[in-house]
């Protein structure tokens, strides 16, 4: 399956063109309780990628939290995500793109911040 963070985007999501590679702390939350630790090592405006020790299923909802510093200022990115896919990528776990659901003004604002931090 092909990232949506690929340098083109997906055919369907004009918006998801935009990419920040990045090595930034994460966590993700399942349910109500289950809290893990990840990486985020990109975002786009449609949604994040991230490095886990473990497997998140296609379709699951989480909330994923980045916590970032943009010219010297911390952001806190939290949004309600989909699980798009997980990759198995050998020695550094798992690789899972993540997509946005609906953004409220501070997510919106966390990643137009993010992504206006040195874009590729």
């Amino acid at each position: 399956m092909e990232s949506f963070f690929s340098s083109h985007g997906p055919a369907s999501d004009a918006g998801a063109t935009r990419v920040k590679v990045m090595r930034w702390p994460a966590s993700v939350r399942l349910g109500h309780s289950t809290v893990l630790s990840a990486k985020a090592i990109q975002i786009s405006s449609s949604g994040v990628g991230l490095l886990m020790d473990r497997t998140l299923r296609e379709g699951e909802t989480a909330l994923v939290r980045v916590d970032a510093f943009v010219s010297g200022n911390p952001v806190r990115l939290q949004a309600r995500t989909n699980v798009v896919c997980c990759t198995c990528v050998g020695m550094d776990g798992f690789r899972i793109s993540l997509r946005f659901q609906e953004l409220d003004d501070d997510a919106q604002t966390a990643v137009d911040a993010l992504l206006g931090s040195g874009t590729r």
